[in-house]
């Protein structure tokens, strides 16, 4: 059993998919299951999703026409994590991201939910500002 169920969610975002997914795989921390799910793209996603085909990290989804909701519950019914995350198709995770979280989980039984700071970027991944909560 996995520690962590990562999910990305995906709607014709094919120009910056193969970077979240590459985040997540490229994690320093690698006790974890990857759900991509595709809703109805149209885009060359498919094509980018499907030369992950064969990790056996990831598991892939085509859903149509569902919405966040439906996906996040969709993929909360597969997961086999103690821990269940997000991560949008557009966005990337720092390569200690997932030890960071998990050690913070673990390490405080009464925290039920963590979200961390994040930065916003350019296109081109010049950073414009970096977002704590």
């Amino acid at each position: 059993m996995p520690k962590i169920t990562i999910y990305i969610t995906n709607h014709n975002y094919g120009k910056y998919l193969k970077q979240s997914i590459e985040s997540i795989l490229n994690q320093t921390y690698q006790d974890f299951e990857l759900f991509i799910i595709d809703d109805s793209s149209t885009d060359n996603s498919k094509e980018i999703i499907e030369s992950y085909r064969n990790n056996p990290k990831v598991t892939i989804f085509y859903l149509q026409n569902k919405n966040h909701i439906k996906n996040a519950n969709f993929a909360l019914r597969q997961a086999k994590g103690k821990y269940f995350m997000r991560l949008d198709a557009d966005d990337w995770m720092d390569p200690n991201g997932l030890l960071v979280l998990s050690n913070y989980l673990d390490n405080n039984e009464k925290v039920a939910a963590v979200f961390p700071g994040y930065f916003l970027v350019t296109e081109t991944g010049e950073v414009i500002e970096y977002v704590s909560r």
